[in-house]
């Protein structure tokens, strides 16, 4: 059986950028906060390989 090679590291980029934002909505107490939360769980997700 053949394994792919799945590379991850966009994911965690995705994942590190949209948590500095995450952290930075949550300082400037931004209206739109929960906006970031799929970006940041979705990328976490792809990230560990979970789904």
């Amino acid at each position: 059986m053949e394994q792919k090679r799945k590379y991850k590291g966009l994911y965690w980029l995705i994942f590190l950028i949209s948590t500095a934002f995450l952290v930075f909505a949550i300082i400037d107490h931004r209206t739109w906060l929960t906006l970031t939360l799929p970006a940041v769980t979705t990328s976490f997700v792809k990230a560990l390989d979970i789904v």
